[in-house]
């Protein structure tokens, strides 16, 4: 699943997901925009974040 597709399912907002992450505002929108790819620690955090609903691969499968 999409990272902002997560967000808007638990009815989060990118700041209250940011706070829960530990991530800045700016970096988790260019994740959700898919401008960026996280680095594996941060993934690793967004996977566990999201109970594995989040993995990996779904930022690589955006860009196609």
């Amino acid at each position: 699943m999409q990272l902002t597709k997560f967000i808007e399912k638990q009815e989060k907002t990118l700041i209250q997901a940011s706070k829960e992450l530990g991530f800045n505002y700016e970096d988790l929108r260019r994740y959700c925009a898919g401008l960026v790819i996280p680095r594996p620690d941060r993934m690793q955090k967004i996977y566990d974040w999201s109970g594995g609903e989040v993995t990996a691969n779904d930022f690589y499968e955006r860009a196609e």
